[in-house]
């Protein structure tokens, strides 16, 4: 009869219902702060540019203040230092990183306080025209949504992360309507596995989240632009071209990030203060160029549109680089997302005007380089390739442009391989001594099973053996027992207890007559043979095992599953990455008889 009981694996799969049923509601929550967190950006902007009480969605752009905007971003970032001194510092950056910290370090555990606040603090900095995007800031408050879940209700730390994903994947869809680029964030950057454990419950929350933008924001797509043709096969060299450049570009801002950082910290006031610093100056640069204000949705459809002439687009690209590094680097909150859509487009489209310019043959307008540009500067910068070519796409609609954005994506990604170690989302984390990997592999342990991982026939007596003649067998050279570290203990073939040369020796030389049983540690633990290798590890991490007992369907002792056991189990993967071998069929082989 076949056995009934669940590996560990179909344990940890049976609470998949459990997860997806919570992470629907996490999907709602999270909707319903993504719609609140948009209006508050709103209300902040007409506010302080308009001076009037709505909610509606605006931009700082077409503002009559004059010489007054310089001060109003500075405003909003002493609101935002003034948070963050008195409430709580995690909420400074762009969000991602953040979260991710929360995952890596802290067992996905978030402060409900920490989204609250950084809700806030995003609402004041954007809608004061600090040059940022709403998406870091509800990625970390939709995530502490779902981590606040988490810890309401009794889960593991690898569930608390999947319900702190689903937040965060809800909430970006919710403010962009991009379901599917939503769960690639979630997986390339804060899930860092790929399963369906994690992956159902994370993508029924990014769906809940894209179907609450459509019916609580807009059913339009983000940036509606018009039907572009992106040219055949002699256009692809100049995607490669504009990828090397977006990968050239985006080293740069990542790297530009942190010194701008490094150089704020040393100005020395600290907060409330350098926020303000930072506001001031975006303040600045605003009057000259006020299209670099606030989130810059407008300012990105209208590049990708052709909407404004190359003077102008070449300002933007500039200014908007210098105020977003000023403003981020003085330790304020915000998000990255907009700001390198929109550089990453800009520089698109003025390499399109020059590339149209000396080959119209292609039959292509310089703005559908601005859509590759866009995706290949943030796929560049956050080392997120997948999330930036699917997120281009959703918001634009245009998945003609497909090819195009993935070769431009791919080949800004691998130039930031090549100079960047890290990204704008793993810096800080390197800093304090954590590397983030930024690709997947497969673990052996848990492909394979006990079962061929280990040692068997296992050395074993049985209980009613007395101690005193196994003392003898394990001191004779010639018996194989005397070989073995450790010997199992069985009676009627199932496992009772382990006992060692030392227990039996000193059981021996005692009073009375005691068998093995009598004397063997029961200190012991067991795996069954069809369980994969990853939960011996798994069992051996968490009991502070150095071995199992392996035992059959029936309990019946089959093997013995040591530390060493799961390193050659580990091996051929070792070999597959390191050893070279020469090419197979240019080798000479041997001789054959003449």
């Amino acid at each position: 009869m076949a056995s009934t009981k669940k590996t560990g694996l179909e344990r940890e799969e049976a609470r998949i219902g459990l997860l997806t049923l919570l992470a629907g509601g996490i999907g709602v929550g999270a909707g319903f702060i993504a719609f609140a967190l948009y209006h508050l950006i709103g209300f902040f902007t007409n506010l302080f540019y308009y001076g009037r009480l709505s909610f509606t969605f605006a931009s700082p752009e077409f503002n009559h203040l004059g010489l007054l905007a310089i001060v109003v971003p500075a405003v909003g970032g002493l609101a935002a230092g003034l948070m963050i001194k008195f409430g709580s510092d995690k909420i400074v950056g762009h969000g991602i990183p953040e979260t991710m910290e929360s995952v890596l370090l802290n067992r996905s555990k978030v402060e409900p306080k920490v989204g609250v606040l950084k809700a806030a603090s995003a609402a004041m900095t954007v809608g004061s025209g600090q040059p940022f995007g709403a998406e870091g800031p509800i990625i970390q408050t939709g995530g502490a949504f779902g981590s606040f879940v988490g810890q309401i209700i009794a889960v593991t730390g690898s569930e608390r992360k999947i319900l702190l994903a689903s937040g965060a994947a809800a909430g970006m869809a919710a403010i962009f309507g991009t379901p599917i680029a939503a769960v690639l964030l979630a997986i390339e950057l804060l899930l860092f596995e790929f399963r369906a454990k994690s992956l159902v419950p994370v993508a029924i929350a990014s769906a809940i989240g894209a179907w609450m933008h459509t019916y609580l924001i807009s059913s339009a797509p983000l940036f509606q632009t018009p039907s572009y043709y992106f040219g055949g096969l002699n256009s692809l060299p100049f995607y490669l071209a504009l990828g090397l450049i977006c990968g050239v570009l985006g080293s740069g801002l990542s790297r530009g990030l942190y010194k701008t950082e490094g150089l704020f910290e040393r100005i020395g006031p600290g907060q409330p203060w350098l926020p303000a610093i930072g506001g001031l100056a975006v303040g600045v640069v605003g009057l000259a160029a006020p299209q670099v204000l606030g989130v810059g949705y407008n300012v990105i459809s209208g590049v990708l549109n052709g909407g404004y002439v190359i003077q102008l687009v070449a300002l933007i690209l500039v200014a908007k680089s210098v105020a977003w590094l000023v403003a981020m680097g003085s330790k304020t909150s915000g998000g990255t997302l907009a700001p390198m859509f929109l550089i990453g487009s800009s520089m698109g489209y003025l390499f399109g005007v020059w590339a149209v310019s000396a080959y119209p043959e292609m039959g292509v307008v310089p703005a559908v380089f601005a859509v590759a540009g866009m995706a290949a500067l943030f796929g560049t910068a956050a080392r997120a390739p997948f999330t930036s070519i699917v997120f281009a796409l959703e918001v634009t609609r245009d998945y003609q442009g497909a090819i195009p954005v993935v070769v431009t994506v791919v080949i800004a990604e691998l130039v930031g391989e090549v100079l960047m170690e890290e990204s704008i989302m793993t810096e800080r984390l390197a800093g304090r001594g954590l590397r983030v990997r930024n690709y997947y592999e497969y673990n052996p342990l848990r492909q394979v099973r006990v079962s061929a991982v280990m040692t068997s026939p296992v050395s074993s007596v049985e209980a009613d053996l007395p101690v005193a003649e196994l003392s003898k067998m394990m001191s004779a050279s010639d018996n194989p027992l005397s070989l073995r570290k450790r010997i199992a203990v069985v009676r009627d073939g199932k496992p009772v207890g382990v006992i060692d040369r030392r227990r039996a020796e000193a059981a021996a030389s005692g009073a009375g007559s005691p068998t093995v049983g009598d004397s063997c540690t029961r200190d012991f633990q067991t795996i069954d043979r069809g369980e994969f290798a990853y939960e011996g590890l798994r069992t051996m991490a968490l009991r502070g095992a150095t071995f199992l007992l392996v035992v059959d369907e029936k309990g019946g002792l089959v093997g013995y599953l040591s530390q060493g056991d799961l390193t050659r189990a580990l091996k051929r993967k070792v070999e597959d990455e390191t050893l070279v071998e020469g090419p197979r069929y240019l080798r000479r082989g041997p001789e054959q008889p003449q």
